[in-house]
């Protein structure tokens, strides 16, 4: 009961934490201002003079093989039923391996962007600056074999279900792995092409990245047997096993004395006292098509004159970009590194784990041979994916965008976190003071989702998946994002009356669009 308990802890820990999609549905939007920098930094030409965030964030769950009940959203009491795994958790079984995401992002308050350049083009230019704490946790490849096993407990429960018990199982490619990091990024975007109503820019990011805590354990090849319920043997397999210095429930901080330990322990990490700072750039780069000319400068007439910049949209848009290329380096933890396991028989009766990482560190020096010791650095991969868009305006602020977001796990050690790569189709509605969103988008799990994003003025909410709320029986992932902004559009005056003589006598009313 205690090994199906722990188990179960395990796997809702690894597909219900908290991923970060970013804003799903504005991702190529022109009035993206800083909040989209992290998906395409080519922000010039914006609409806007500046966008200035004052709280942001996006944060999600995603995985292929457990969906929670919809009834535990609307009635948290229903998750201390004693039988809550069987009547609320659904398995999705396929013969797929399982895999989970879980992540979000913090965009740090006064994070904006502004536009500059000369009279006839004053939006040529931006420069940003932009701040975020980030989070990411991976669970990728596990068979389905153990993933159900582990949820029904590895005893004879789960045997009836899979009979795992003495068949030769394997996995490949198999591994979890978290990181936690701050980034600090500069962003400059500038047109480099801008004639006959062609429009080519581009944008580059660099960030100071200050890691936090990271770690990871990955097999490219294991092969296990259970010969009965509580004995398990692996054979011939090596595993990469490194996590940070000082990380919660590692040997410095052990979880019995966790609460205590905190302060501490968060001054610790703040400080790069267990990794070294290191820098990522992000690059991006945008093609608008605009058949009319920009609205700029003076339109005279009998009865006043226009005056001013306002930027008309492009008729189509389309861009791509290579965001958060660049690792970390972590101080490796005093027991942390790779080892080769090879044993036979192993009992595992009465086996636990009452002090987290430390207790395994115990029983990896205990149990197997260790082919790398703890000192120095090891480096974990940042989550470098590759965006694209296509975004067309069909009419006065209507359109429709596609997207993608392409995330590979690309080392081949296992070091890497990454977001689930997802494909988006959007129909919306936007201008400089509102917009209405709706992406339908599919990723890499098999996980459907119909979302809806709002922009009223300085508030931006939305979520990738309002079915999940209100339609789907079973949550196989769920997002919400938000921000609160101020933007200053560009716009046009009014002078009522001859333009001419109103310029040299100051005289003449004024009216602001």
């Amino acid at each position: 009961m205690k090994h199906r308990l722990h188990l179960s802890a395990l796997l809702l820990c690894s597909a219900f934490a908290s991923h970060a999609q970013f804003l799903t549905g504005m991702e190529g939007s022109a009035y993206g201002g800083i909040s989209t920098v992290t998906f395409n930094p080519a922000i010039a030409n914006s609409p806007y003079q500046a966008d200035i965030n004052l709280a942001g964030i996006s944060a999600a769950v995603n995985n292929n093989y457990i969906g929670l009940d919809r009834r535990v959203l609307m009635h948290p009491s229903l998750a201390s039923d004693p039988d809550f795994q069987s009547r609320y958790l659904h398995e999705r079984v396929n013969g797929n391996n399982k895999n989970a995401y879980a992540g979000y992002q913090l965009t740090g308050p006064l994070s904006f962007m502004v536009s500059f350049g000369k009279k006839k083009k004053p939006n040529k230019n931006a420069i940003a600056f932009s701040y975020h704490s980030n989070f990411i946790f991976n669970g990728d490849n596990v068979s389905e074999v153990l993933a159900r096993s582990a949820f029904y407990g590895m005893g004879n429960d789960a045997n009836a279900v899979t009979h795992f018990i003495g068949q030769s199982l394997s996995a490949q490619r198999m591994g979890f792995r978290t990181l936690a990091w701050n980034d600090y990024g500069i962003t400059y975007s500038r047109l480099v092409y801008d004639r006959n109503g062609s429009v080519i820019k581009v944008g580059g990011t660099l960030k100071l990245i200050q890691p936090l805590v990271g770690g990871y354990v990955y097999a490219s090849n294991i092969n296990y047997k259970w010969p009965e319920v509580n004995n398990l043997s692996i054979n011939r397999t090596n595993i990469a096993y490194a996590y940070s210095e000082g990380l919660v429930t590692s040997n410095q901080y052990s979880a019995s004395a966790i609460t205590s330990a905190l302060p501490s322990y968060s001054k610790d990490v703040l400080s790069y006292k267990y990794a070294r700072p290191t820098v990522a750039t992000d690059l991006g780069v945008i093609y608008e098509l605009r058949p009319d000319k920009d609205d700029r400068g003076e339109e005279m007439n009998c009865g006043g004159s226009w005056y001013g910049f306002v930027p008309k949209p492009y008729k189509l848009a389309v861009g791509a970009s290579i965001i958060d290329f660049g690792a970390v380096r972590l101080k490796r933890g005093e027991y942390s590194g790779n080892f080769s396991a090879d044993i036979q028989n192993w009992d595992l009766t009465g086996a636990q784990f009452p002090n987290g990482v430390q207790s395994v560190d115990d029983t990896i020096r205990s149990r197997f041979r260790v082919l790398q010791d703890n000192k120095g650095y090891f480096t974990m991969w940042l989550p470098t994916r590759f965006n694209v868009f296509i975004d067309y305006n069909i009419w006065h602020g209507l359109g429709m965008m596609g997207s993608a977001v392409i995330s590979p796990q690309m080392s081949p050690n296992g070091n890497m976190v990454h977001q689930v790569s997802t494909f988006t189709a959007t129909g919306k509605y936007e201008n400089k003071w509102f917009g209405a969103y709706v992406p339908l988008s599919v990723d890499v799990y098999g996980n459907v989702g119909l979302g809806m994003t709002l922009r009223a003025g300085p508030l931006v909410i939305g979520t990738q998946d309002m079915l999940a709320f209100f339609a789907k029986k079973y949550i196989y992932d769920a997002e919400v994002h938000a921000a609160v902004k101020v933007t200053i559009p560009y716009t046009k005056r009014y002078y009522k009356g001859d333009v001419r003589f109103a310029k040299k006598t100051g005289k003449g009313s004024t009216m602001h669009f």
